[in-house]
């Protein structure tokens, strides 16, 4: 009988142990979130930190609440990176009108990492990484672009904008844009109801500009 409580207790404390595990791995800080399908991508971190409440990160996977639809018409996935206090990161995703549910609780004083260095050794790895793709991609446009460059692009008014920079890109045509702007085309509605404008920073045979197109108007480029 001694031996099978003991057996009891070991059992309990094994599965306290891993629910603990399990609880603290959860724990940590956002790195990067990013909205989309595999052609078309928007990074919505910024978006999401908002939604950080009491060290929860809780909300819908939908358009409306991350305010921008960067592949209409198309099943879309959040991908959520979080880095843990001993600097491995973890993504998680969530598919369209998911319950995204992620405990991000600051780091508690006895937890902290002693080894700092080694934690910025590994951000810069990670920047270094980032920089990387950020180039090669910045290449792979420059050559599709033939002479014309989306450098960034909001829609929105009343100081309300929001980055359609992706989806500007991806309506362009053999080195050429040419679409009408309204929310459909843009894939969002930061303001119902509110005459809204479309900011475009480009550059066009070496030249840098910048362009402002009312909503409901046609717009050609170069």
């Amino acid at each position: 009988m001694s031996f099978r409580l003991s057996k009891s207790v070991t059992m309990c404390l094994a599965c306290t142990l891993l629910l603990a595990g399990s609880a603290l791995a959860q724990g940590g800080e956002l790195v990067s979130a990013v909205w989309g399908v595999p052609a078309a991508r928007v990074d919505v971190t910024s978006r999401v930190r908002t939604f950080i409440h009491d060290g929860v990160l809780q909300f819908e996977v939908r358009r409306s609440v991350l305010g921008i639809d960067p592949a209409p018409h198309q099943n879309k996935i959040l991908v959520i990176r979080v880095r843990d206090w001993h600097g491995a990161v973890q993504e998680y995703s969530y598919p369209e009108r998911s319950t995204v549910n992620l405990e991000l609780k600051p780091q508690d004083q006895g937890e902290r990492r002693d080894d700092h260095e080694q934690q910025g050794r590994e951000e810069r790895h990670d920047d270094h990484e980032q920089q990387g793709r950020e180039e090669r991609h910045e290449e792979g446009y420059e050559r599709r672009e033939r002479g014309l460059r989306i450098i960034r692009a909001d829609y929105g008014a009343e100081g309300q904008f929001v980055d359609v920079t992706e989806t500007v890109r991806n309506r362009m045509e053999y080195g050429h844009l040419n679409f009408r702007v309204d929310n459909y085309s843009l894939g969002v509605d930061p303001l119902p109801g509110v005459h809204k404008f479309l900011r475009i920073e480009y550059i066009v045979d070496g030249d840098r500009r910048n362009i402002v197109v009312d909503e409901k108007t046609d717009l050609q480029l170069p």
